[in-house]
Protein backbone atom coordinates (compact mmCIF):
# COMPACT_ATOMS: atom_id res chain seq x y z
CA UNK A 1 0.00 0.00 0.00
CA UNK A 2 1.22 3.48 -0.88
CA UNK A 3 2.12 5.36 2.29
CA UNK A 4 2.00 9.13 2.49
CA UNK A 5 5.44 10.20 3.73
CA UNK A 6 4.70 13.56 5.35
CA UNK A 7 8.23 13.76 6.72
CA UNK A 8 9.68 13.40 3.23
CA UNK A 9 7.37 16.10 1.88
CA UNK A 10 8.40 18.40 4.74
CA UNK A 11 12.12 17.72 4.17
CA UNK A 12 11.75 18.29 0.43
CA UNK A 13 9.91 21.55 1.04
CA UNK A 14 12.61 22.67 3.49
CA UNK A 15 15.36 21.87 0.99
CA UNK A 16 13.57 23.82 -1.72
CA UNK A 17 13.09 26.77 0.63
CA UNK A 18 16.79 26.81 1.48
CA UNK A 19 17.64 26.77 -2.20
CA UNK A 20 15.05 29.45 -2.88
CA UNK A 21 16.35 31.83 -0.24
CA UNK A 22 19.81 31.69 -1.78
CA UNK A 23 18.69 31.84 -5.41
CA UNK A 24 16.22 34.64 -4.62
CA UNK A 25 18.98 36.92 -3.35
CA UNK A 26 21.27 36.01 -6.25
CA UNK A 27 18.52 36.39 -8.85
CA UNK A 28 17.40 39.81 -7.66
CA UNK A 29 20.98 41.08 -7.65
CA UNK A 30 21.66 39.53 -11.08
CA UNK A 31 18.59 41.19 -12.59
CA UNK A 32 19.62 44.53 -11.15
CA UNK A 33 23.05 44.19 -12.78
CA UNK A 34 21.67 43.01 -16.13
CA UNK A 35 19.05 45.75 -16.33
CA UNK A 36 21.64 48.40 -15.48
CA UNK A 37 24.11 46.97 -18.01
CA UNK A 38 21.69 46.47 -20.91
CA UNK A 39 19.35 49.39 -20.33
CA UNK A 40 15.57 49.36 -20.72
CA UNK A 41 15.59 49.05 -24.52
CA UNK A 42 18.01 46.09 -24.80
CA UNK A 43 16.42 44.39 -21.78
CA UNK A 44 13.07 44.79 -23.50
CA UNK A 45 14.50 43.43 -26.78
CA UNK A 46 15.72 40.34 -24.93
CA UNK A 47 12.25 39.95 -23.40
CA UNK A 48 10.52 40.29 -26.77
CA UNK A 49 12.73 37.72 -28.49
CA UNK A 50 12.60 35.42 -25.44
CA UNK A 51 8.82 35.68 -25.43
CA UNK A 52 8.63 34.55 -29.04
CA UNK A 53 10.84 31.55 -28.23
CA UNK A 54 8.56 30.75 -25.30
CA UNK A 55 5.62 30.77 -27.71
CA UNK A 56 7.32 28.28 -30.02
CA UNK A 57 8.46 26.09 -27.11
CA UNK A 58 4.91 25.61 -25.82
CA UNK A 59 5.22 22.15 -27.39
CA UNK A 60 8.01 21.44 -24.94
CA UNK A 61 5.89 22.58 -22.00
CA UNK A 62 3.16 20.16 -23.06
CA UNK A 63 5.63 17.29 -23.28
CA UNK A 64 7.20 18.21 -19.94
CA UNK A 65 3.86 17.98 -18.15
CA UNK A 66 3.08 14.64 -19.76
CA UNK A 67 6.52 13.25 -18.98
CA UNK A 68 6.30 14.31 -15.33
CA UNK A 69 2.84 12.83 -14.99
CA UNK A 70 3.66 9.45 -16.54
CA UNK A 71 6.92 8.98 -14.65
CA UNK A 72 5.25 9.89 -11.34
CA UNK A 73 2.33 7.61 -12.19
CA UNK A 74 4.70 4.72 -12.93
CA UNK A 75 6.45 5.36 -9.60
CA UNK A 76 3.09 5.14 -7.83
CA UNK A 77 2.37 1.83 -9.53
CA UNK A 78 5.79 0.47 -8.47
CA UNK A 79 6.66 -0.96 -11.90
CA UNK A 80 10.33 -0.61 -12.84
CA UNK A 81 9.85 -1.97 -16.37
CA UNK A 82 7.07 0.52 -16.96
CA UNK A 83 9.34 3.30 -15.69
CA UNK A 84 12.16 2.23 -18.04
CA UNK A 85 9.74 2.20 -20.94
CA UNK A 86 8.31 5.62 -20.08
CA UNK A 87 11.78 7.19 -19.75
CA UNK A 88 13.11 5.78 -23.02
CA UNK A 89 10.05 6.66 -25.05
CA UNK A 90 9.69 10.16 -23.63
CA UNK A 91 13.38 10.82 -24.33
CA UNK A 92 12.86 9.70 -27.94
CA UNK A 93 9.84 11.99 -28.18
CA UNK A 94 11.81 14.93 -26.78
CA UNK A 95 14.61 14.40 -29.24
CA UNK A 96 12.14 14.52 -32.09
CA UNK A 97 10.40 17.49 -30.54
CA UNK A 98 13.69 19.40 -30.22
CA UNK A 99 14.28 19.02 -33.95
CA UNK A 100 10.70 20.07 -34.77
CA UNK A 101 10.92 23.21 -32.63
CA UNK A 102 14.22 24.25 -34.19
CA UNK A 103 12.60 23.89 -37.63
CA UNK A 104 9.62 25.96 -36.45
CA UNK A 105 11.97 28.64 -35.14
CA UNK A 106 13.64 28.81 -38.53
CA UNK A 107 10.22 29.04 -40.22
CA UNK A 108 9.06 31.87 -37.94
CA UNK A 109 12.31 33.81 -38.29
CA UNK A 110 11.29 35.96 -41.26
CA UNK A 111 7.74 36.96 -40.19
CA UNK A 112 8.89 37.77 -36.66
CA UNK A 113 11.62 40.16 -37.79
CA UNK A 114 9.68 41.60 -40.73
CA UNK A 115 6.37 42.82 -39.42
CA UNK A 116 5.71 41.43 -35.93
CA UNK A 117 8.58 42.62 -33.71
CA UNK A 118 8.87 46.31 -32.92
CA UNK A 119 12.61 46.70 -32.37
CA UNK A 120 14.78 49.80 -32.95
CA UNK A 121 16.63 49.58 -36.27
CA UNK A 122 20.05 49.79 -34.64
CA UNK A 123 19.29 46.69 -32.49
CA UNK A 124 17.87 44.41 -35.19
CA UNK A 125 21.16 42.61 -35.84
CA UNK A 126 21.72 41.97 -32.13
CA UNK A 127 18.13 40.74 -31.78
CA UNK A 128 18.62 38.24 -34.62
CA UNK A 129 21.76 36.86 -32.96
CA UNK A 130 19.90 36.60 -29.65
CA UNK A 131 17.15 34.67 -31.45
CA UNK A 132 19.76 32.15 -32.62
CA UNK A 133 21.25 31.79 -29.14
CA UNK A 134 17.84 31.31 -27.55
CA UNK A 135 16.92 28.69 -30.16
CA UNK A 136 20.03 26.69 -29.24
CA UNK A 137 19.38 27.01 -25.49
CA UNK A 138 15.77 25.91 -26.06
CA UNK A 139 17.08 22.79 -27.83
CA UNK A 140 19.19 21.93 -24.76
CA UNK A 141 16.28 22.64 -22.42
CA UNK A 142 13.96 20.27 -24.31
CA UNK A 143 16.41 17.39 -24.15
CA UNK A 144 16.83 17.89 -20.37
CA UNK A 145 13.10 17.51 -19.58
CA UNK A 146 13.01 13.69 -19.12
CA UNK A 147 16.00 13.89 -16.78
CA UNK A 148 14.36 16.66 -14.77
CA UNK A 149 11.14 14.62 -14.59
CA UNK A 150 13.09 11.59 -13.35
CA UNK A 151 14.68 13.63 -10.55
CA UNK A 152 11.27 14.98 -9.53
CA UNK A 153 9.71 11.52 -9.61
CA UNK A 154 12.36 10.31 -7.18
CA UNK A 155 11.81 13.47 -5.09
CA UNK A 156 15.57 14.00 -5.07
CA UNK A 157 15.29 17.66 -4.11
CA UNK A 158 18.64 17.91 -2.35
CA UNK A 159 20.36 17.52 -5.70
CA UNK A 160 17.74 19.73 -7.33
CA UNK A 161 18.44 22.48 -4.80
CA UNK A 162 22.21 22.25 -5.19
CA UNK A 163 22.01 22.48 -8.98
CA UNK A 164 19.57 25.39 -8.73
CA UNK A 165 22.05 27.29 -6.58
CA UNK A 166 24.90 26.50 -8.99
CA UNK A 167 22.88 27.76 -11.97
CA UNK A 168 21.97 30.93 -10.05
CA UNK A 169 25.63 31.56 -9.26
CA UNK A 170 26.47 31.09 -12.94
CA UNK A 171 23.77 33.62 -13.82
CA UNK A 172 25.29 36.08 -11.37
CA UNK A 173 28.77 35.54 -12.82
CA UNK A 174 27.30 36.12 -16.29
CA UNK A 175 25.69 39.37 -15.11
CA UNK A 176 29.02 40.57 -13.67
CA UNK A 177 30.83 39.69 -16.91
CA UNK A 178 28.22 41.59 -18.95
CA UNK A 179 28.64 44.72 -16.82
CA UNK A 180 32.41 44.68 -17.50
CA UNK A 181 32.09 44.06 -21.25
CA UNK A 182 32.58 47.16 -23.37
CA UNK A 183 31.11 45.99 -26.71
CA UNK A 184 27.62 44.63 -27.47
CA UNK A 185 26.43 43.45 -24.06
CA UNK A 186 23.13 42.05 -25.33
CA UNK A 187 24.85 39.55 -27.62
CA UNK A 188 27.26 38.48 -24.89
CA UNK A 189 24.37 37.99 -22.45
CA UNK A 190 22.55 35.74 -24.93
CA UNK A 191 25.69 33.64 -25.47
CA UNK A 192 26.26 33.19 -21.74
CA UNK A 193 22.64 32.11 -21.18
CA UNK A 194 23.06 29.46 -23.89
CA UNK A 195 26.22 28.13 -22.27
CA UNK A 196 24.44 27.88 -18.90
CA UNK A 197 21.60 25.88 -20.52
CA UNK A 198 24.16 23.43 -21.90
CA UNK A 199 25.87 23.11 -18.50
CA UNK A 200 22.51 22.40 -16.85
CA UNK A 201 21.77 19.61 -19.36
CA UNK A 202 25.19 18.00 -18.85
CA UNK A 203 24.86 18.06 -15.05
CA UNK A 204 21.41 16.43 -15.18
CA UNK A 205 22.53 13.80 -17.68
CA UNK A 206 25.59 12.76 -15.67
CA UNK A 207 23.72 12.69 -12.35
CA UNK A 208 20.80 10.61 -13.64
CA UNK A 209 23.10 8.12 -15.37
CA UNK A 210 25.03 7.57 -12.16
CA UNK A 211 22.12 7.63 -9.68
CA UNK A 212 19.11 5.94 -11.33
CA UNK A 213 19.04 2.42 -12.78
CA UNK A 214 16.09 3.27 -15.01
CA UNK A 215 18.08 6.07 -16.68
CA UNK A 216 19.25 3.79 -19.46
CA UNK A 217 18.65 4.95 -22.99
CA UNK A 218 18.17 1.67 -24.85
CA UNK A 219 15.69 2.37 -27.66
CA UNK A 220 16.25 -1.07 -29.24
CA UNK A 221 14.80 -2.75 -26.16
CA UNK A 222 12.31 -0.18 -24.90
CA UNK A 223 11.09 1.78 -27.93
CA UNK A 224 7.37 1.14 -27.97
CA UNK A 225 4.95 2.75 -30.38
CA UNK A 226 1.99 2.18 -28.05
CA UNK A 227 3.71 3.98 -25.17
CA UNK A 228 4.83 6.84 -27.43
CA UNK A 229 1.30 7.15 -28.76
CA UNK A 230 -0.15 7.18 -25.23
CA UNK A 231 2.26 9.86 -24.02
CA UNK A 232 1.99 11.72 -27.33
CA UNK A 233 -1.81 11.91 -27.19
CA UNK A 234 -1.67 13.09 -23.59
CA UNK A 235 0.96 15.66 -24.62
CA UNK A 236 -1.22 16.71 -27.53
CA UNK A 237 -4.03 17.71 -25.22
CA UNK A 238 -1.50 19.45 -22.99
CA UNK A 239 -0.33 21.29 -26.08
CA UNK A 240 -3.88 22.52 -26.65
CA UNK A 241 -3.87 24.02 -23.16
CA UNK A 242 -0.34 25.32 -23.67
CA UNK A 243 -1.40 27.01 -26.88
CA UNK A 244 -4.07 28.80 -24.84
CA UNK A 245 -1.38 30.16 -22.52
CA UNK A 246 0.69 31.11 -25.55
CA UNK A 247 -2.19 33.05 -27.09
CA UNK A 248 -3.31 34.68 -23.84
CA UNK A 249 0.12 35.46 -22.36
CA UNK A 250 3.01 35.40 -24.84
CA UNK A 251 0.74 36.41 -27.70
CA UNK A 252 -0.40 39.46 -25.81
CA UNK A 253 3.28 40.20 -25.13
CA UNK A 254 3.77 40.54 -28.87
CA UNK A 255 0.68 42.74 -29.03
CA UNK A 256 2.07 44.92 -26.25
CA UNK A 257 5.40 45.18 -28.07
CA UNK A 258 3.68 45.95 -31.38
CA UNK A 259 1.48 48.72 -29.97
CA UNK A 260 3.79 50.21 -27.31
CA UNK A 261 7.39 49.29 -28.24
CA UNK A 262 10.10 47.15 -26.61
CA UNK A 263 10.75 49.45 -23.62
CA UNK A 264 7.41 48.57 -22.02
CA UNK A 265 8.32 44.87 -22.20
CA UNK A 266 11.17 45.61 -19.80
CA UNK A 267 8.58 46.74 -17.25
CA UNK A 268 6.51 43.62 -17.88
CA UNK A 269 9.56 41.37 -17.51
CA UNK A 270 10.27 42.95 -14.13
CA UNK A 271 6.67 42.28 -13.10
CA UNK A 272 6.94 38.66 -14.20
CA UNK A 273 10.19 38.18 -12.29
CA UNK A 274 8.86 39.81 -9.11
CA UNK A 275 5.75 37.63 -9.14
CA UNK A 276 7.93 34.56 -9.65
CA UNK A 277 10.11 35.48 -6.67
CA UNK A 278 7.10 36.28 -4.48
CA UNK A 279 5.63 32.88 -5.42
CA UNK A 280 8.70 30.89 -4.39
CA UNK A 281 7.26 29.86 -1.01
CA UNK A 282 4.10 28.42 -2.53
CA UNK A 283 5.73 27.03 -5.68
CA UNK A 284 8.25 25.08 -3.60
CA UNK A 285 5.48 23.45 -1.59
CA UNK A 286 3.65 22.59 -4.82
CA UNK A 287 6.79 21.10 -6.35
CA UNK A 288 7.42 19.00 -3.25
CA UNK A 289 3.86 17.69 -2.95
CA UNK A 290 2.89 17.16 -6.62
CA UNK A 291 4.78 13.84 -6.98
CA UNK A 292 2.89 12.50 -3.95
CA UNK A 293 -0.42 13.62 -5.47
CA UNK A 294 0.17 11.84 -8.78
CA UNK A 295 1.61 8.75 -7.07
CA UNK A 296 -1.51 8.57 -4.86
CA UNK A 297 -3.72 8.46 -7.95
CA UNK A 298 -1.34 6.01 -9.62
CA UNK A 299 -1.61 3.74 -6.56
CA UNK A 300 -5.40 3.92 -6.56
CA UNK A 301 -5.86 6.20 -3.52
CA UNK A 302 -8.08 8.96 -4.84
CA UNK A 303 -9.21 10.20 -1.44
CA UNK A 304 -5.59 10.78 -0.46
CA UNK A 305 -4.95 12.49 -3.82
CA UNK A 306 -7.84 14.96 -3.37
CA UNK A 307 -6.94 15.68 0.27
CA UNK A 308 -3.32 16.42 -0.70
CA UNK A 309 -4.49 18.62 -3.57
CA UNK A 310 -6.70 20.71 -1.31
CA UNK A 311 -3.91 21.16 1.21
CA UNK A 312 -1.46 22.03 -1.57
CA UNK A 313 -3.75 24.76 -2.89
CA UNK A 314 -4.62 26.22 0.53
CA UNK A 315 -1.09 26.15 1.92
CA UNK A 316 0.18 27.52 -1.39
CA UNK A 317 -2.09 30.56 -1.16
CA UNK A 318 -1.25 31.12 2.51
CA UNK A 319 2.48 31.00 1.86
CA UNK A 320 2.09 33.29 -1.15
CA UNK A 321 0.24 35.86 0.96
CA UNK A 322 3.21 36.09 3.35
CA UNK A 323 5.22 37.96 0.72
CA UNK A 324 2.47 39.15 -1.64
CA UNK A 325 0.64 41.44 0.81
CA UNK A 326 3.77 43.27 2.06
CA UNK A 327 4.91 43.71 -1.54
CA UNK A 328 1.53 45.03 -2.75
CA UNK A 329 1.46 47.56 0.09
CA UNK A 330 5.09 48.66 -0.38
CA UNK A 331 5.75 48.11 -4.09
CA UNK A 332 7.38 51.40 -5.03
CA UNK A 333 9.88 51.68 -2.15
CA UNK A 334 10.83 48.01 -2.51
CA UNK A 335 11.44 48.36 -6.25
CA UNK A 336 13.40 51.53 -5.53
CA UNK A 337 15.71 49.55 -3.25
CA UNK A 338 16.17 46.83 -5.85
CA UNK A 339 16.60 48.81 -9.09
CA UNK A 340 18.72 51.86 -9.75
CA UNK A 341 16.03 53.20 -12.07
CA UNK A 342 12.42 51.96 -12.10
CA UNK A 343 11.05 51.65 -15.66
CA UNK A 344 7.72 53.34 -16.38
CA UNK A 345 4.75 51.04 -15.68
CA UNK A 346 6.95 48.65 -13.66
CA UNK A 347 5.25 49.29 -10.30
CA UNK A 348 1.72 48.79 -11.63
CA UNK A 349 2.69 45.76 -13.72
CA UNK A 350 4.36 44.16 -10.70
CA UNK A 351 1.29 44.68 -8.54
CA UNK A 352 -1.11 43.32 -11.15
CA UNK A 353 1.06 40.30 -11.91
CA UNK A 354 1.46 39.47 -8.21
CA UNK A 355 -2.32 39.64 -7.79
CA UNK A 356 -2.80 37.45 -10.86
CA UNK A 357 -0.48 34.73 -9.55
CA UNK A 358 -2.29 34.85 -6.21
CA UNK A 359 -5.57 34.07 -7.96
CA UNK A 360 -3.92 31.34 -10.03
CA UNK A 361 -2.59 29.71 -6.87
CA UNK A 362 -6.12 29.43 -5.50
CA UNK A 363 -7.15 27.16 -8.39
CA UNK A 364 -3.78 25.44 -8.95
CA UNK A 365 -4.73 22.14 -7.29
CA UNK A 366 -7.67 21.66 -9.65
CA UNK A 367 -5.38 21.30 -12.65
CA UNK A 368 -3.23 18.86 -10.65
CA UNK A 369 -6.30 16.73 -9.84
CA UNK A 370 -7.30 16.51 -13.52
CA UNK A 371 -3.71 15.85 -14.57
CA UNK A 372 -3.29 13.05 -12.03
CA UNK A 373 -6.61 11.48 -13.04
CA UNK A 374 -5.70 11.78 -16.73
CA UNK A 375 -8.85 13.61 -17.87
CA UNK A 376 -7.34 16.68 -19.48
CA UNK A 377 -9.08 16.86 -22.86
CA UNK A 378 -12.00 19.08 -21.86
CA UNK A 379 -9.84 21.25 -19.58
CA UNK A 380 -7.40 22.03 -22.37
CA UNK A 381 -10.04 22.63 -25.03
CA UNK A 382 -11.73 25.16 -22.76
CA UNK A 383 -8.38 26.79 -21.98
CA UNK A 384 -7.68 27.03 -25.72
CA UNK A 385 -10.94 28.86 -26.35
CA UNK A 386 -10.36 31.18 -23.40
CA UNK A 387 -6.79 31.90 -24.54
CA UNK A 388 -7.88 32.83 -28.05
CA UNK A 389 -10.69 34.96 -26.64
CA UNK A 390 -8.20 36.75 -24.37
CA UNK A 391 -5.87 37.48 -27.29
CA UNK A 392 -8.69 38.85 -29.46
CA UNK A 393 -10.12 41.06 -26.70
CA UNK A 394 -6.69 42.52 -25.88
CA UNK A 395 -6.00 43.15 -29.58
CA UNK A 396 -9.37 44.91 -29.90
CA UNK A 397 -8.80 47.05 -26.80
CA UNK A 398 -5.30 48.10 -27.93
CA UNK A 399 -6.67 48.96 -31.36
CA UNK A 400 -9.29 51.18 -29.72
CA UNK A 401 -6.61 53.08 -27.77
CA UNK A 402 -6.71 51.36 -24.36
CA UNK A 403 -3.39 51.34 -22.52
CA UNK A 404 -1.09 48.40 -21.70
CA UNK A 405 -2.54 47.60 -18.26
CA UNK A 406 -5.61 46.05 -19.88
CA UNK A 407 -3.53 42.97 -20.64
CA UNK A 408 -3.74 42.14 -16.93
CA UNK A 409 -7.39 43.04 -16.43
CA UNK A 410 -8.51 40.80 -19.29
CA UNK A 411 -6.10 37.96 -18.46
CA UNK A 412 -7.10 37.83 -14.80
CA UNK A 413 -10.79 37.84 -15.63
CA UNK A 414 -10.68 35.18 -18.36
CA UNK A 415 -7.54 33.06 -17.97
CA UNK A 416 -7.67 32.93 -14.17
CA UNK A 417 -11.17 33.40 -12.76
CA UNK A 418 -13.31 31.90 -15.55
CA UNK A 419 -10.75 29.17 -16.24
CA UNK A 420 -10.48 28.31 -12.53
CA UNK A 421 -14.23 28.03 -12.05
CA UNK A 422 -14.46 25.84 -15.15
CA UNK A 423 -11.80 23.48 -13.75
CA UNK A 424 -13.72 23.31 -10.47
CA UNK A 425 -16.81 22.16 -12.36
CA UNK A 426 -14.79 19.58 -14.33
CA UNK A 427 -13.28 18.19 -11.12
CA UNK A 428 -16.79 17.87 -9.72
CA UNK A 429 -18.09 16.07 -12.81
CA UNK A 430 -15.09 13.85 -13.60
CA UNK A 431 -13.42 13.22 -10.23
CA UNK A 432 -16.58 13.58 -8.12
CA UNK A 433 -15.21 16.19 -5.76
CA UNK A 434 -17.82 18.31 -4.04
CA UNK A 435 -17.59 21.99 -4.91
CA UNK A 436 -18.75 22.91 -1.42
CA UNK A 437 -15.80 20.99 0.04
CA UNK A 438 -13.39 23.04 -2.09
CA UNK A 439 -15.05 26.29 -1.04
CA UNK A 440 -14.98 25.25 2.63
CA UNK A 441 -11.53 23.63 2.81
CA UNK A 442 -9.63 26.02 0.51
CA UNK A 443 -11.40 29.26 -0.36
CA UNK A 444 -12.91 30.16 3.02
CA UNK A 445 -9.62 29.80 4.93
CA UNK A 446 -7.68 31.75 2.26
CA UNK A 447 -10.17 34.63 1.97
CA UNK A 448 -10.44 35.09 5.74
CA UNK A 449 -6.64 35.05 6.19
CA UNK A 450 -6.15 37.45 3.24
CA UNK A 451 -8.71 40.01 4.46
CA UNK A 452 -7.40 40.04 8.04
CA UNK A 453 -3.77 40.20 6.90
CA UNK A 454 -4.41 43.04 4.43
CA UNK A 455 -6.35 45.11 6.97
CA UNK A 456 -3.77 44.78 9.75
CA UNK A 457 -0.80 45.28 7.42
CA UNK A 458 -2.39 48.41 5.96
CA UNK A 459 -2.76 49.76 9.51
CA UNK A 460 0.91 48.93 10.15
CA UNK A 461 1.86 50.91 7.03
CA UNK A 462 -0.16 53.88 8.26
CA UNK A 463 1.22 53.79 11.81
CA UNK A 464 4.88 53.09 10.90
CA UNK A 465 5.32 55.15 7.73
CA UNK A 466 8.38 56.85 9.24
CA UNK A 467 10.31 53.56 9.57
CA UNK A 468 12.51 51.99 6.90
CA UNK A 469 10.48 49.90 4.46
CA UNK A 470 12.41 46.70 5.23
CA UNK A 471 11.55 47.01 8.94
CA UNK A 472 7.87 47.54 8.08
CA UNK A 473 7.86 44.57 5.71
CA UNK A 474 9.54 42.34 8.31
CA UNK A 475 6.89 43.21 10.88
CA UNK A 476 4.14 42.57 8.34
CA UNK A 477 5.56 39.14 7.45
CA UNK A 478 5.55 38.11 11.12
CA UNK A 479 2.00 39.38 11.60
CA UNK A 480 0.76 37.47 8.55
CA UNK A 481 2.37 34.24 9.79
CA UNK A 482 0.57 34.62 13.13
CA UNK A 483 -2.77 35.37 11.46
CA UNK A 484 -2.44 32.35 9.19
CA UNK A 485 -1.62 30.09 12.11
CA UNK A 486 -4.79 31.26 13.84
CA UNK A 487 -7.29 31.37 10.97
CA UNK A 488 -5.58 29.77 7.97
CA UNK A 489 -5.07 26.31 9.48
CA UNK A 490 -7.58 23.90 10.91
CA UNK A 491 -7.30 22.90 14.59
CA UNK A 492 -5.93 19.49 13.58
CA UNK A 493 -3.27 21.11 11.39
CA UNK A 494 -2.24 23.54 14.13
CA UNK A 495 -1.96 20.71 16.65
CA UNK A 496 0.14 18.67 14.21
CA UNK A 497 2.40 21.65 13.50
CA UNK A 498 2.93 22.51 17.18
CA UNK A 499 3.57 18.88 18.16
CA UNK A 500 6.13 18.55 15.37
CA UNK A 501 7.87 21.73 16.55
CA UNK A 502 7.94 20.43 20.15
CA UNK A 503 9.49 17.12 19.08
CA UNK A 504 12.08 19.00 17.06
CA UNK A 505 12.98 21.30 20.00
CA UNK A 506 13.19 18.46 22.55
CA UNK A 507 15.25 16.34 20.19
CA UNK A 508 17.73 19.18 19.73
CA UNK A 509 17.85 19.70 23.45
CA UNK A 510 19.01 16.17 24.15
Amino acid sequence: MLQLNRKRIAVNTFLLYGKTLITLIISLFSTRLVLAALGEVDYGVYGVVGGSIAMLSVLNLAMARATQRYINYAEGGDSRQRLLSIFNNTLLLHMGLAVVIVILMAAFYYPLFHGIFSIPDNRITAAKIIYLFLAVSTFFSIISVPYDALINAHEDFLYYSIVGIVISVLNLVSAIIVTQYMKDRLILYGLLMTIIALINLLIMFIYCRVKYDECRFEPRHYANYAVMKEVGVFSGWNFVGGFAQMAGNHGSNLLMNHFFGSAIIAAKNIGDQISTQVAVLSSNLTKAITPAIVKSEGGGYRGMMIDLSYKSSRFGVLLYLVLAIPFLLNSEPLLGLWLKSIPEWAVLFCQLQVFRVLMEQLFASLSTILLAEGSIKQMNVIDLLLGILTFLIIWLLYSLGFDARWHYFVSIGILVVISGLTKLYLCHRICHIRMWDFMRDVVSYCVLAALLSWTICALINHMMNNLHVLIVVSIQVIVIFVIELLVGLSREERDLLFSSMKRLVFRKGK
